[in-house]
């Protein structure tokens, strides 16, 4: 780093100039609470702006006239050429525009994260997988066959040594509460590291959808140049160093296995009676873990598509534009060769025909099919009964519909009362009155909302009134939303 390259980047980094703004508290305090702390990648405006409001409103009795503005003008101004501390557009079939923050937030928000005192600094984990990415390197980069055969036997006997000492003394070595918890916030801190990385790597599919734009308004350029151009840019992206290793962890992370074993991990984790105390913001990160790295994962993959998307409307917009220009060159060609025609020709018949000509081309033809003989004579038809008795057709018109609603309702009254409850304590003061349906319907509000949780490990039974059935079914625990 140099004085006149630190010069230039301190006075056109938008993080710098996000620091250096009047307003840097409020913006990396909301933006903070938003994004980070309620773990969300994009929101959308009306629901940003109703928050920023609330905010606002907040302030104004602790720090009076210091932010005079409306939320909807914040807003406009984070998003402006100038600033840029968010990004403002719109999704497919959407008509309210979400915000996301920007490369330049990211980084500031987690340069602000580390100014922070940390009451709990692990350097053992932290030595240790600096000790194992050494060794990593140094085994998986050797092409000695002896090299890397010593070094899995080395490990074959370190495995082998624990297996003994467990079946000699029946005690297995645990971690202290201590070394969890520092394993625990590393994994944290790098999840909310590659998080923010995620950023930059969408940010590369941007500039070279900004790139095919700069191609589309460059005049002399051909089809053939624009689509060479971004199919190599795209190609060196994917074999960088970056879009490996990208399309790689995609590879493992659109794997359903991979997925339900990572949920695993983070739900066993959790139970861990020394994490259970663990309340904090970092400490709640790798919970949505799964979620958030997906959808921050397919929004650069969706930035991929919509670089195609640009690359057909750009070939679409030229091919039109060229069918346009041949059609004036024609209308010109003519308009020209009657201008030069003094006196036009008296129109003669030249060749005369009775019936318009049919014309008929070679591939029009259709190839030839042998015929199919459909034969009937093994065949038995038998004649079907329909009952159409009242009895039967009671079913087909008492239908009913549960109410999602109200069960909600339901849910939401014994949750003011208590943190947590089974879908047995719900129907225990709320008995079920539509049967096997209300059942499902819980179930399905149970899978689609965040707060709850459906632990195949557990199981309930619950009865049900209309018929005295049991019914058994994994355990569902409703939860207000973190």
């Amino acid at each position: 780093m140099y004085h006149d390259e630190l010069l230039s980047s301190l006075h056109e980094s938008t993080a710098v100039k996000l620091l250096q703004s009047n307003n840097a508290p409020l913006t990396l305090g909301f933006l903070y609470d938003q994004f980070k702390r309620k773990q969300r990648v994009t929101i959308p405006q009306s629901e940003l702006t109703e928050a920023l409001t609330a905010y606002l409103e907040l302030l104004v009795d602790t720090h009076a006239g210091l932010y005079g503005a409306t939320a909807v003008t914040y807003l406009r101004i984070w998003c402006d050429d100038t600033h840029r501390f968010l990004r403002r557009y719109y999704e497919s079939g959407s008509d309210d525009p979400v915000y996301e923050l920007t490369p330049d937030t990211e980084r500031t928000i987690a340069w602000v994260e580390e100014l922070q005192k940390s009451d709990f600094i692990g350097t053992e984990s932290r030595f240790l997988r600096i000790f194992d990415l050494l060794q990593e390197i140094v085994t998986y980069s050797t092409e000695d066959v002896t090299v890397r055969l010593a070094q899995l036997e080395k490990d074959k006997a370190d495995i082998q040594s624990q297996i003994d000492v467990i079946k000699a003394t029946g005690a297995i070595e645990q971690y202290s509460q201590t070394q969890i918890k520092e394993r625990f916030f590393e994994a944290n801190d790098v999840s909310r590291r590659l998080l923010a990385d995620f950023r930059e790597v969408e940010a590369n599919f941007s500039a070279m959808a900004l790139q095919v734009q700069k191609q589309q308004v460059a005049g002399g350029v051909r089809k053939g140049q624009i689509v060479g151009q971004v199919l190599d840019a795209d190609a060196m992206l994917k074999e960088s160093d970056q879009g490996r290793s990208f399309y790689a962890f995609w590879e493992f992370l659109i794997s359903p296995q991979r997925q339900d074993e990572l949920q695993e991990l983070l739900t066993a984790v959790y139970r861990l009676p020394d994490l259970q105390k663990i309340e904090s913001t970092q400490g709640q990160r790798l919970r949505r873990l799964k979620r958030n790295l997906i959808d921050a994962a397919a929004k650069i993959v969706e930035s991929n598509r919509r670089l195609g998307e640009k690359l057909r409307k750009l070939l679409d917009e030229q091919n039109l534009a060229e069918a346009r220009r041949v059609m004036e060159l024609a209308v010109e060609i003519k308009q020209t060769a009657v201008s030069l025609i003094p006196h036009p020709p008296v129109e003669k018949e030249f060749f005369f025909l009775e019936a318009a000509p049919a014309v008929d081309m070679p591939l029009e033809r259709p190839l030839w099919t042998p015929p199919v003989n459909v034969s009937y004579t093994d065949i038995d038809l038998e004649s079907a009964d329909a009952d159409l008795s009242t009895a039967n057709l009671e079913a087909l018109f008492n239908q009913f519909y549960v109410d999602e609603s109200r069960l909600c309702r339901y849910i939401a009254a014994l949750l003011d009362k208590k943190g947590t409850a089974t879908l047995g304590e719900v129907t225990a003061v709320y008995p079920l009155t539509q049967g096997l349906a209300e059942l499902v319907a819980y179930a399905v509000i149970a899978s689609r909302d965040e707060g709850h949780q459906i632990d195949e490990t557990g199981w309930e039974e619950l009865k049900l009134a209309e018929n005295g059935r049991v019914v058994r079914l994994p355990l569902i625990i409703f939860g207000k939303e973190l």
